[in-house]
């Protein structure tokens, strides 16, 4: 996820000691190139493709008003 451009990384930090780790994790950081993002997008690509990891955005237990509409469930 450090790879991607973000404007705002929340960490949890409940000591000093996790402070230290986060800092040395960051300071140590190199970003994927650009060969290996296409290359993991192209393996997971398949797992992503209908969304069964991610039943919080468009399932019957989940979606919203809009996306059951889209969807043609009840409401």
């Amino acid at each position: 996820a450090r790879s991607l451009p973000v404007t705002t990384v929340v960490s949890g930090i409940d000591s000093r000691e996790v402070l230290r780790q986060n800092l040395d994790i960051v300071r140590r950081f190199t970003p994927l190139t650009a060969q290996a993002m296409a290359g993991l997008r192209n393996r997971v690509a398949a797992y992503a493709a209908d969304g069964r990891f991610e039943l919080f955005k468009s399932s019957r237990a989940y979606d919203g008003r809009i996306g059951r509409e889209q969807h043609g469930l009840r409401f």
